[in-house]
């Protein structure tokens, strides 16, 4: 859903900003950050259970997915933020080169959590190429609008 979201903000983003598509979807832009806000709060709240968790304790390789989906998170947020406020403040090409990185960061930190996206959604695991490769059709079409 977060995906989704973020995707289609940036579709319409693109739409409003090459053919002066009305403003008047910019409840889009409000829904992902909510999206956003409660994925962040779920997964602090899934990552602090799983790392005190005294009769399953995580394997090392399992704490450093973890790092590693923290990490491309924190990228994408900070890429994100810098988006928003460089549109905020009126720098139309930066906002846009950001969003290029926000796209970029977006995939990554999706192909990391692939695996558990579709295992929590009860999704046979072995569809995770598939789904990277949707991800990168996806992430290309809208790169490619961002750059016309």
């Amino acid at each position: 859903m977060l995906v989704a979201a973020f995707f289609l903000h940036a579709i319409v983003g693109t739409l409003w900003l090459r053919f002066g598509l009305s403003d008047h979807l910019a409840w889009v832009v409000w829904v992902a950050v909510s999206v956003a806000g409660a994925h962040i709060g779920l997964s602090a709240a899934t990552s602090c259970s799983m790392l005190t968790d005294r009769q399953r304790p995580p394997s090392s390789r399992k704490r450093m997915h973890l790092v590693l989906k923290w990490a491309s998170g924190g990228m994408l947020l900070t890429a994100a933020l810098i988006h928003v406020t460089a549109g905020l403040t009126g720098r139309t090409p930066e906002a846009r080169c950001f969003l290029l990185a926000v796209v970029a960061l977006l995939t990554w930190h999706s192909f990391v959590g692939a695996k558990s996206l579709l295992k929590d959604l009860g999704i046979p695991t072995r569809l995770k190429g598939s789904l990277r490769a949707l991800m990168i059709t996806v992430a290309a079409v809208v790169c490619l609008a961002l750059l016309l």
